[in-house]
């Protein structure tokens, strides 16, 4: 912009002087001509400024544009995006408009939202629409942010900004795991996939229930269904002995951010279809990690708990915890001993942690599982010491598998 102002004034003060060289009467025809233009082109740009109205939609079906605030949810990799509609209601061409706001930015194997300018035009008494596309491959909410819009005047030399608050809430959601039985998958496993967590499951039922959400397909009493013409649900027993303990460690960081965050989704992944599972079996669980809240402990006894708890996770921040994960199984560990089956979940099985784990006590107590991703596995040294000096076991899944074993 500030050359085309330099420019024109170098043009005009050329013009100036040639009025004064050459006696001729076109000159000063032409410095008017000059003096007229920007004020002709200001006024075009304040009406055009004025005619110019923007809104967000994500694009779907049925979703209209308008209003200032959008809210999207998507899985991870999915390919979703925003558009932005710009309308011209005036006569003259609004170009170019710049607008500037947060769009997601790919350096390498990290994907952020940036602050950056986009530039486009709007024809006279038309709607333009610009897609801002993205596939995020991690969970938890983004932001797109569009701070102001700029109208520029025909010649470049003059320009209107507002300033705008503007934005669409992405929330990504975790990838639905299903621990499997093998990798096998039956006519019974497309509701409530098998898997070896036998250890959960109760053969004694106390009472007898309508079908809900999620319930396995295991406990339904057929004889009755068949009688009654709806499906009936066989309620197990509930007791601490059926119950299961998770903890989860969000506090694990490695040199490489790629590898920290994938890590993270890759506990709270497992750790929701383990509790799914266990839930799916009709039995209880009990979470435990370190959130925004401090330390956090939430049981779970029936299938309607799982929506909180797929939630919380959801909106956990995509930075490690501060906290130690020693500290979280510390403060539980006294009075989840009487459990059936406890879960740690981890990408990082270091020595301190074992080292808590023998203080508590868990390092020799049966039913204790160590989860643990290939990306980033445990050395040799602590598996071979988990082997032969503990009761732990050691089970490594991959994390990028929708589908993973529990033996």
């Amino acid at each position: 912009m500030k050359e085309f102002r330099i420019f024109y004034s170098v043009l005009v003060l050329f013009v100036f002087i040639m009025c004064f060289v050459y006696q001729s009467r076109m000159m000063p025809l032409l410095l008017l001509i000059l003096i007229l233009c920007p004020v002709f082109s200001f006024i075009v740009m304040l009406v055009n400024f004025l005619a110019v109205r923007l809104a967000l939609s994500s694009g779907k079906p049925g979703d209209n544009a308008g209003g200032a605030s959008l809210e999207i949810v998507a899985e991870k990799h999915e390919e979703c995006g925003v558009k932005l509609y710009l309308q011209n209601r005036f006569l003259f061409p609004v170009s170019p408009i710049r607008i500037i706001g947060d769009f997601q930015s790919q350096h390498e194997n990290e994907t952020t939202f940036s602050k950056k300018i986009l530039m486009t035009d709007i024809p006279p008494l038309s709607r333009s629409v610009v897609g801002l596309p993205f596939c995020l491959p991690f969970r938890g909410e983004y932001t797109i942010r569009i701070y102001e819009v700029c109208v520029y005047d025909l010649l470049k030399l003059f320009r209107l900004r507002r300033r705008l608050d503007m934005q669409a809430r992405l929330i990504v959601l975790p990838r639905d795991k299903t621990p499997a039985d093998r990798g096998k998958e039956t006519e019974a496993d497309t509701e409530s996939p098998a898997s070896v967590i036998t250890s959960h499951r109760s053969n004694m039922f106390n009472s007898l229930r309508e079908y809900r959400e999620g319930d396995s397909i295991r406990n339904i009493h057929w004889k009755l269904t068949a009688k009654q013409d709806e499906l009936v649900i066989k309620q197990p027993e509930q007791s601490l002995n059926n119950s299961a303990v998770i903890f989860n460690d969000f506090s694990a960081e490695f040199g490489e951010n790629y590898l920290t965050r994938r890590m993270l989704d890759a506990v709270i992944e497992t750790s929701l279809a383990v509790t799914k599972k266990i839930l799916t079996d009709g039995n209880g669980v009990i979470s435990c990690w370190h959130g925004a809240r401090g330390s956090e402990k939430y049981e779970l006894t029936e299938y309607a708990h799982y929506s909180y708890l797929f939630s919380a996770f959801t909106m956990l921040p995509q930075e490690p915890s501060a906290k130690d994960f020693g500290g979280l199984i510390s403060l539980f560990s006294p009075e989840i001993k009487e459990y059936h089956t406890i879960y740690i979940i981890t990408p990082d099985l270091s020595r301190e942690l074992l080292h808590t784990l023998e203080e508590s006590g868990l390092a020799m107590t049966d039913g204790v599982v160590a989860v643990t991703f290939t990306a980033a596995p445990p050395s040799s040294e602590i598996k071979e010491y988990i082997r032969n000096e503990t009761k732990i076991k050691l089970l490594e899944i991959n994390d990028e598998s929708h589908y993973f074993n529990m033996e």
